[in-house]
């Protein structure tokens, strides 16, 4: 496959939080980004993706979401800003920034005090229009820089009616050590959604409660070995899932693991598609190309770096690069321009960028 690149932004140091939505309701996908490097965060205006800033004022956003907390029709922006591993000055926070009337940076409004924030997900869970907003923290404050034995937490916040007051909250799990990796996936395709955790502990999903979901969560672990990244999706096309780990934390390898019994027991086989990645950092699985094969796209941020694809051959899988010049932050595969074609777009942590990536016909 050949993708052309489209430069968003070359000069946003440590590109890392990332979501899309139509922040000006003009019917256009827009593209939010956050800093763990400057005090950054800004949203990028489609179609010509004009830069234009949130805020200048909060260093370490490494975690955003959209969602109209006000009900004014405008969609706000969530975000987990203060991250920094090796300086703990700031203790990290969430929270949101309400999208001004006119031009100038919006305003922030502070949720929580949340140390290690790491990952966070608007979530409608049911089905139903309702979303809870997911949080976690990769450790705990206890132990020194290097020491990441102190459990992250997985936390459920309701949506409130008053986004300005308290915020209710919910611990789902209290014992994720280096809970690196988080994505939203129906894993069992029983039209509800789950959580998919990337941990020390290993592979393990989170099924909601059925009825509130403010009840005790499911625990079902796929495997023990340390995770970094995670996606669900049914490569094989059996109608059932098979689970996407890059292993270990950072880690080389990009692994499949395909359900040999129920889906919430196992057992499950475990196949390496790849072991050289250079800290991976990003994974999905989706048929890009529309052709009815799945295709692995997946990128790392260590050097080299790399943003590329592996498509199906035979007993085993083809790389092929998109990009060598984007050291992968997070990422989203979408219908970014509309055109009924899927795009890619990443931030570049360990490059300083924001790209998009768009199909050519061969």
């Amino acid at each position: 496959m050949i993708f052309q690149t489209h430069q968003v932004d070359e000069n946003i140091k440590s590109a890392y939080g990332l979501t899309t939505a139509d922040i000006n309701g003009d019917g256009l996908t827009d593209i939010v980004v956050g800093s763990t490097g400057e005090k950054t965060v800004a949203w990028y205006e489609a179609p010509t993706f004009e830069k234009r800033i949130i805020s200048s004022e909060h260093p370490g956003t490494i975690c955003l979401a959209t969602h109209d907390l006000t009900g004014n029709g405008k969609l706000d922006v969530i975000a987990g800003s203060g991250f920094g591993r090796r300086d703990r000055s700031i203790i990290e926070y969430l929270h949101w920034f309400e999208q001004p009337e006119g031009d100038g940076e919006w305003k922030s409004h502070r949720i929580d005090t949340f140390p290690y924030i790491h990952r966070l997900a608007s979530v409608d869970f049911q089905g139903t229009g309702e979303h809870a907003l997911i949080v976690a923290s990769i450790r705990g404050l206890v132990g020194d820089l290097d020491d990441w034995s102190d459990p992250g937490v997985l936390w459920l916040y309701e949506y409130p009616d008053d986004p300005y007051g308290d915020w209710p909250h919910y611990a789902i799990a209290e014992d994720l050590h280096l809970n690196h990796g988080l994505s939203v996936c129906d894993v069992d395709d029983d039209g509800r959604q789950d959580i998919l955790i990337g941990a020390r502990d290993g592979l393990i999903w989170y099924e909601p409660p059925a009825e509130s979901l403010t009840d005790p969560w499911s625990k079902w672990v796929i495997s023990e070995t340390e995770s970094s990244e995670t996606w669900a999706y049914d490569i094989d096309g059996d109608g059932v899932n098979e689970i996407l780990s890059i292993e270990p934390w950072h880690g080389n390898e990009l692994v499949i693991y395909k359900c040999k019994g129920d889906i919430r027991r196992g057992p499950w086989e475990r196949t390496i598609v790849d072991a050289t990645l250079h800290r991976g950092h990003s994974i999905q699985a989706i048929d890009i190309d529309g052709d009815g094969v799945v295709e692995l796209v997946c990128g790392y941020n260590g050097k080299p770096t790399s943003l590329h694809l592996y498509r199906p051959e035979g007993d085993g899988w083809v790389k092929e690069p998109i990009d060598d010049e984007l050291g992968m932050g997070q990422m989203e595969v979408l219908d970014l321009d509309g055109d009924g074609r899927l795009e890619i777009v990443a931030t570049g942590m360990s490059t300083g960028n924001v790209r998009h990536y768009s199909m050519q016909n061969e």
